[in-house]
């Protein structure tokens, strides 16, 4: 009797481990609705249920329809922040995304030390384009929104080793939101 007791304890913890190491858990953290569009976006963790292998995403939904496009990220990237960029007098209706993507080591692990890259989408998230390089580390930015201008400071880590060295030096680079272009490096 003992051994069937330890027999049924002992297989009731392996299946449990086994079920929560495979069993993704979807989070959807922030919905933000983009004005006068029929679109909103999520931001969507997926983590396995003892928390590693963090997978962030974006959700563009069409809220009329139901129909969605969902824009995946690097393993270990890190959303920060999401906002939508609409100047009607300019035409410019998207949603601008500050995130950690890559490991500018190559290392798997995303982290603090890593550079922060600005995208633009689409309100519909059929569009994407990423702005800034990955070795240029985003320090702060602001847009002017009578020109349509993205202004961005921050510096290129030439040499990829996440930290700014003597040689590495600030730099403000300005981008035509309309057409996603660099117009000039400051």
């Amino acid at each position: 009797m003992k051994n069937l007791i330890l027999a049924l304890i002992v297989s009731f913890f392996v299946i449990s481990a086994n079920a929560q190491s495979s069993k993704i858990v979807y989070e959807y953290n922030k919905f933000i609705h983009l004005k006068e569009t029929v679109f909103s976006v999520a931001t969507v963790e997926n983590r396995s249920k003892i928390g590693n292998d963090v997978k962030s995403s974006l959700l563009f939904i069409n809220t009329l329809t139901g129909d969605t496009k969902q824009i995946e990220f690097a393993d270990g990237a890190r959303l920060g922040i999401i906002q939508q960029v609409k100047i009607d007098s300019l035409g410019i209706n998207l949603v601008l995304v500050v995130a950690n993507t890559i490991s500018l080591d190559n290392k798997k692990d995303i982290d603090w030390h890593d550079p922060r890259q600005i995208f633009i989408f689409s309100p519909n998230g059929e569009n994407k384009k990423q702005l800034t390089e990955d070795n240029y580390y985003v320090i702060s930015w602001t847009i002017n929104e009578f020109t349509g201008t993205l202004i961005v400071s921050g510096y290129f880590d030439k040499n990829r080793n996440r930290k700014k060295d003597k040689d590495e030096h600030n730099e403000i680079l300005l981008f035509d939101l309309k057409t996603g272009i660099l117009k000039k490096s400051i």
